[in-house]
């Protein structure tokens, strides 16, 4: 089989900087890659170097029959998660996400004082959201949908001179509870970006 480099996907920041969203449960949730959000999906900022990472994985334990042979492998757990670095520490969005949006107040700047920020740091589960990231590659787009999931872990870096202050999520995903979605716990949009412009010509010259 020839080798198509074609295929090959290289993530990078959308154009309008825009990877990484998320939105109350039951938010109206895009149906192609290149859909516009509603408008109550966050944008969480600039991600780190690595990107994220979505990562499907199974489980299974391999029944033996008499011999020692393999009879059948039964499948015990299937799970998704999604791992991500936000960089902009004091993004409101970022903020929420890793605390909760009832542990977070902010009073915005006067003429005598500065943003002020408050930050309660407590042992409450957050809560399900609708997730959205999206990356592209030239002119192909990918978004993948997280329809239900929370963030599991959040893991803050150091204060430090030496590099800004970082936020890594995890988000464990749930499965859908939409028929159409297929019990999908992710939904991975693709768009090549390039249309079939040579059906377009030959339709418009035969026309």
């Amino acid at each position: 089989m020839a080798v198509n480099v074609n295929n090959a996907f290289v993530g990078t920041p959308p154009i309008d900087g825009g990877v990484y969203f998320n939105a109350p449960a039951g938010t109206a949730l895009p149906e192609e890659a290149t859909a516009a959000l509603d408008e109550k999906f966050k944008d969480h900022g600039a991600v780190g170097p690595d990107g994220f990472t979505v990562a499907p994985q199974r489980t299974s334990n391999t029944e033996k029959m008499f011999g020692g042979s393999d009879y059948i492998d039964i499948q015990t757990e299937y799970t998704e998660e999604i791992s991500i670095t936000l960089l902009e520490d004091d993004n409101d969005a970022v903020i929420e996400t890793s605390f909760g949006g009832e542990n977070y107040k902010k009073t915005e700047a006067t003429d005598s004082d500065g943003v002020k920020r408050t930050i309660f740091h407590t042992e409450r589960q957050l809560p399900i959201k609708s997730h959205v990231i999206k990356a592209v590659s030239g002119e192909k787009s990918k978004t993948y949908v997280i329809p239900r999931g929370r963030v599991s872990t959040v893991e803050k870096s150091a204060d430090v001179h030496s590099a800004s202050t970082k936020t890594t999520l995890t988000i464990k995903a749930f499965k859908s509870p939409v028929k159409e979605h297929n019990g999908a716990f992710v939904i991975e949009y693709r768009d090549s970006g390039v249309p079939n412009t040579a059906a377009g010509s030959e339709l418009s010259s035969t026309g």
